[in-house]
């Protein structure tokens, strides 16, 4: 297998997750709006037997399903901004969206293993990147990241501009830096002049992005 072939391949197989990841969280909403009406139907079978219909029961599943919708389609617009990531291989890329994008298609993953996720400081820094790449790699590291952390515990990404590219910060508070090396996406990292540093002062590893070769 060549080195190109590999690439698409794991690439693919990141898309393959992801969609997989998106499609079980439709899935929840799914469940809970078809629970919702079921309940709704229940009481509109009561009504229909002479007994009264309690409003707050009613206007509480109707909220419960007015949310799902909300929160479907927040998973659904998620969703179609990861596959746009694909329609260019370089272009100049806002990280904090980038980032928020990628908190939300990895927070799945935390909630399994009940970790926290959650956005810190984050300076506004643009960067000609590879949308789908950066993605990527964001995800790799993050996920690396919470496979060395317990329960209970919450990681914290920030993100600032640095000389050339980015900086994005991996911390849990009161708990040591959270990603050691990138030993697990190791070859994706290098293939984009990134680099893993950390800090056991501050319990802080960094992920430093540069700007893609080329790029001014």
């Amino acid at each position: 297998m060549t080195q190109t072939t590999s690439n698409s391949r794991e690439g693919l197989q990141f898309f393959g997750r992801i969609s997989a990841s998106v499609s079980h969280e439709i899935k929840n909403v799914f469940a809970v709006i078809n629970e919702s009406a079921g309940l709704i139907e229940d009481f509109t079978l009561m009504a229909d037997r002479g007994m009264p219909i309690q409003p707050d029961r009613l206007k509480s599943a109707a909220n419960s399903i007015q949310g799902q919708v909300r929160r479907g389609d927040t998973i659904i617009k998620n969703m179609n901004a990861f596959a746009h990531s694909t329609d260019e291989a370089v272009r100049e890329l806002d990280l904090v969206e980038a980032l928020d994008l990628t908190v939300a298609l990895t927070t799945r993953i935390a909630d399994m293993k009940q970790i926290r996720l959650t956005s810190g400081d984050c300076q506004a820094v643009s960067l000609v990147t590879n949308p789908f790449d950066l993605t990527r790699l964001l995800h790799s590291s993050i996920v690396a990241a919470l496979d060395c952390m317990q329960a209970g515990d919450t990681l914290v990404i920030g993100l600032k501009s640095v000389s050339g590219g980015a900086s994005f910060s991996l911390s849990a508070p009161g708990k040591d830096a959270p990603l050691k090396n990138d030993e697990s996406f190791s070859p994706l990292a290098q293939a984009m002049n990134a680099s893993v540093t950390v800090d056991e002062d501050t319990g802080t590893s960094e992920l430093r992005v540069l700007a893609a070769t080329g790029s001014k």
